[in-house]
């Protein structure tokens, strides 16, 4: 898998033939990370949970490398009962994560974990719970430990349980992928008779490009501008684009 990340470095105005056309280089990074040597990389990251009273069952028990089943010896994490209880860890990069591995309460109450969700990604919206979905989790094994593949990029891995009056209990969360790290730029050029000094129409020209991409297989893709388009008239006729070094 792969992310690519596109920055439009700059836009310009020419007049040809009385059509205003503006023409802009994007700059295209992509960054894919090795898939071997795979590590539990949820042990270096930061843990946080929606509101608990349990002060001795914070978010961090989850993910402190303990797969003690026994709530009562303190390594696992839970939440209050309410509406959407959640768990998070910011893994403080972002990860090509290959799989996510949940170790349930083993003590009692094996069943409170039906009906969770994995969901990973980038955003913190919504706690970062509106991130793609990675799996539901519908049953656990007698286990007690359930591995789910994902395949997919983010930074932040969240367990969540959209029902009412739930609470969400972990005894341990693994992670394994690797950190994107490897960069590759490209360069594309092109052109929109749409006013680029509106916003409204820059967002809609990013977007056109986005789709475009999705229809050659290119779909991770984030795109930006880096500064505001140069405005930079041009005689009818005259075919020398702009600078945009």
């Amino acid at each position: 898998m792969m992310l690519k990340t596109m920055k439009i470095l700059c836009g310009c105005l020419l007049l040809l033939s009385g059509a205003c056309i503006w023409s802009r280089e994007v700059t295209m990074s992509s960054y894919a990370g090795s898939t071997s040597n795979l590590s539990n990389v949820a042990l270096g990251g930061y843990a946080t949970q929606s509101a608990s009273s349990y002060t001795e069952h914070y978010a961090s028990r989850s993910i402190d490398g303990n797969k003690n089943t026994d709530f009562n010896d303190k390594f696992c994490s839970t939440t209050d009962y309410a509406d959407s209880p959640w768990w998070r860890v910011d893994l403080l990069n972002m990860y090509e994560i290959s799989s996510v591995v949940i170790t349930n309460r083993g003590d009692c109450c094996t069943q409170r974990i039906i009906g969770a969700e994995i969901r990973i990604g980038n955003s913190l919206d919504n706690n970062g719970n509106n991130n793609p979905r990675c799996a539901d989790i519908s049953s656990m094994p007698a286990t007690l430990t359930i591995t789910n593949a994902c395949k997919m990029i983010g930074r932040y891995v969240n367990v969540v349980i959209p029902e009412t009056n739930r609470i969400l209990t972990l005894c341990e969360v693994e992670v394994y992928g690797v950190p994107i790290t490897k960069k590759e730029n490209l360069r594309i050029k092109f052109h929109t008779t749409e006013n680029m000094t509106d916003s409204t129409a820059r967002d809609k020209a990013l977007q056109q490009l986005k789709t475009a991409l999705a229809k050659k297989g290119v779909s991770a893709v984030q795109l930006y501008w880096t500064r505001q388009p140069k405005l930079e008239l041009k005689n009818k006729g005259d075919s020398k684009l702009c600078d945009v070094n």
